[in-house]
């Protein structure tokens, strides 16, 4: 219910200085917001202006196109269709996660393609070239830990050490589900992450870069992006950040699993959560791998 509270007023601060006829179509301040897709401020609405046609009718917020009305016409409609959901698993299935109800969608398996016992490519082969980090120990920026919420501020606030184990087990469980597991290269260099050595000289030629870059090539052939992201982030979380590695690889594997936050939770160790973070909380965060700077100018000057 808070959250409720929390993201109607939210909108209704974003839109104040709307007219009515842009108010209507974008946010009106009777609207009221009772579910969040997750991503920027989209979610479900209820209509609540009296005396409208439209009233009590439930609908949809897009940052981009605005308020629309149509899916149900009362909350009362609505709640049958999201029991045949539950029930069915249809379009996304029910997850539950610190207490919270959370709709995730993931994509089928693509279809296995690729040889362990492929050779590399030579490296004057036209491949597409790896994003290799150029500063593993910038800060992170903290819009990046947003979408994880709770999970988010764990992480903020664990040990760097527990990071980088979480960091390594969550890349170990993306390349077993996209299947870049099973190239050696791959395999061997995950296998040093854990051992606590280092990784091999970051080079576009190296036989792990080399292998990398082929998946990239043969990504396209096959048209899979899920696969061709995996590879990105072995080269991130080889290379760079435990932070943003940790960050990338949960992103990435929400479109393989519903039950990533539940795996992510558990390779942090399952301790307790803390709330979902907000301003102040970032505000007063202190740690030099996460780049809160714009939080803590605005959290001085409110105390101030």
């Amino acid at each position: 219910m808070s959250e409720i509270v929390e993201d109607t007023e939210f909108m209704r601060s974003v839109a104040e200085d709307l007219d009515d006829e842009e108010a209507e179509y974008d946010w009106h301040h009777a609207y009221l917001k009772f579910g969040s897709y997750g991503s920027t401020a989209d979610g479900l609405t209820i209509d609540c202006r009296r005396g409208q046609d439209s009233y009590g009718a439930i609908g949809w917020f897009f940052d981009e196109s605005g308020t629309e009305f149509g899916w149900a016409d009362s909350l009362g409609g609505y709640l049958p269709e999201l029991a045949d959901q539950f029930e069915t698993g249809r379009d996304a299935s029910p997850v539950t996660f610190n207490g919270r109800l959370f709709w995730e969608s993931a994509f089928p398996p693509r279809p296995e393609w690729g040889s362990s016992d492929e050779p590399l490519p030579g490296p004057d082969d036209q491949l597409p070239e790896l994003n290799i980090p150029s500063n593993a120990t910038a800060p992170l920026p903290v819009g990046l830990l947003h979408g994880l919420e709770e999970l988010g501020a764990l992480l903020a606030i664990l040990p760097p050490e527990r990071v980088a184990e979480a960091a390594r087990k969550q890349l170990r469980r993306l390349a077993v589900e996209t299947g870049l597991n099973k190239y050696p290269e791959i395999s061997s260099a995950l296998d040093a992450l854990d051992r606590g050595e280092a990784p091999p000289v970051p080079d576009q030629s190296c036989p792990l870069a080399l292998r990398l870059r082929k998946v990239l090539a043969q990504t396209h052939a096959h048209r899979d992006d899920h696969r061709r992201c995996a590879a990105e982030q072995m080269a991130h979380g080889i290379w760079g950040s435990p932070y943003r590695s940790v960050c990338e690889s949960a992103s990435a594997r929400s479109h393989l699993t519903v039950n990533w936050r539940t795996d992510l939770h558990e390779d942090l160790g399952n301790p307790p959560l803390p709330p979902i973070p907000d301003d102040r909380f970032w505000g007063t965060l202190r740690n030099p791998a996460i780049d809160s700077s714009w939080y803590t100018t605005r959290y001085v000057q409110d105390q101030s």
